[in-house]
């Protein structure tokens, strides 16, 4: 299936091939100045025991070699590996992964960022969870799966086994007003499938979306289902670059850093007020009135704290539901 945008070799096509049985993964990584460590990326993911798997790589403009990099691996992988080009800068993940998405036709689509590593069960494991998921639900049913992960230092020594708990993030059950509050879901460690790309694509208004991942995941959470695999199948990497990072959100450093930074809270309290409404424009047809009366409350300058505590269990952390009483 070709394309008019993506540009391999002087001649364009589309990201994603669908193949006719045993679907393909589509991995999507958007690459910027990520030269120090993404040569053990793609090294893992050329481990990975699962085959069945194709990896587009886009570069936003480095300045440290990370293009040169890539243009070594789609020359000496042609099969497995290709760069395409965009032919504009995006200056950011959320806007790169989006148009990576865009060009993408595949069946199921992973993203990749170029500064961690993946074990090599990752895609074996998230495939079996899409497939399960798909075969209780429906192929039609928008679906993401995902995993822990370890949390790394900048030469992969471990700072914590487990992501998820190390920012003591819940994963019992799913509710995309919770998630529209706090994203749990980390875009490295995801797979979704197509159902779930058409859908979430129909956004109005990227420019008010905080994350791709951040989106994905609300939109699945609403209107299909979100799979956790309680394992960590990649390495996080912290090397002080990250373009959002592992926080410990139970040390006192991370607290006394909030209480010191209200306006830091404040800003992103508006970020996530501007996805809320941009998510209610974008899905208004196929939303019901409690959606709708949570999502306009929610998304108002001002909620105020009767609106959080009222939703006091969509909150996770006393902190956190304190800032947004007081400045949200």
């Amino acid at each position: 299936m070709l394309s008019e945008i993506g540009m391999l070799a002087g001649k364009s096509r589309r990201i994603g091939r669908v193949t006719m049985q045993n679907e393909r993964i589509e991995i999507l990584m958007a690459a910027y100045n990520g030269a120090p460590y993404i040569r053990e990326q793609v090294d893992s993911i050329l481990r990975q025991s699962d085959e069945n798997w194709h990896l587009t790589l886009s570069d936003d403009g480095s300045t440290d070699g990370t293009d040169a990099i890539i243009d070594e691996y789609a020359r000496q992988y042609p099969d497995r590996v290709q760069r395409v080009y965009s032919g504009r800068r995006f200056g950011g993940a959320k806007d790169h992964f989006f148009w990576m998405t865009e060009q993408c036709d595949a069946d199921y689509i992973a993203y990749c960022d170029d500064d961690d590593t993946w074990k090599a069960d990752k895609l074996q494991k998230l495939r079996k969870a899409m497939l399960d998921a798909e075969s209780r639900f429906g192929s039609d049913t928008p679906i993401l799966v995902f995993s822990d992960q370890t949390v790394t230092d900048e030469k992969l020594s471990m700072l914590a086994p487990s992501l998820m708990r190390y920012q003591k993030q819940y994963f019992e059950h799913f509710d995309y007003r919770s998630i529209l509050m706090q994203n749990v879901v980390t875009g490295g460690a995801m797979m979704i499938n197509r159902a779930l790309a058409r859908l979430a694509l129909q956004c109005t208004d990227p420019s008010q979306v905080i994350m791709h991942d951040w989106w994905l995941a609300a939109v699945a959470a609403r209107f299909g289902e979100i799979v956790y695999i309680d394992e960590p199948l990649g390495a996080y990497r912290q090397h002080g670059h990250n373009s959002v990072g592992a926080k410990n959100v139970g040390s006192l450093a991370h607290i006394l850093h909030k209480l010191g930074h209200t306006q830091e809270i404040s800003r992103t309290l508006t970020q996530k007020k501007a996805q809320a409404s941009a998510f209610e424009r974008t899905y208004a047809p196929m939303l019901e009135e409690a959606d709708r009366a949570f999502l306009g409350q929610f998304a108002r300058r001002r909620s105020g704290p009767v609106f959080y505590l009222k939703n006091r269990t969509l909150v996770h952390g006393f902190f956190r539901l304190a800032g947004m009483m007081v400045l949200g």
